[in-house]
């Protein structure tokens, strides 16, 4: 299987924390049937990144910290995903 190279992202700076969640799962089904590597932008917060960490896990998502530098991104690997929400 060939993946695409392309990253589609979504950035969280400044939203509310209350619509996060709604936010990924649109981001994440928008993008169910690529093979697209996803980048989200969380920032620092780890309130952010737990209820983005949430959101993957209900679609048995892989989800990793793009580097050591910048743990305010977390990327996702679609080519492995799980049931629409």
């Amino acid at each position: 299987m060939t993946h695409n190279n392309e990253i589609k992202t979504l950035d969280l700076h400044g939203i509310q924390h209350e619509d996060v969640e709604d936010l990924v799962h649109k981001f994440i089904n928008s993008n169910l049937h690529t093979e697209h590597l996803l980048s989200i932008v969380t920032g620092h917060s780890d309130k952010m990144k737990a209820i983005v960490h949430g959101v993957l896990a209900k679609y048995d998502l892989e989800s990793l910290t793009s580097n050591m530098r910048n743990q305010g991104v977390i990327q996702v690997q679609m080519w492995k995903c799980g049931p629409t929400y």
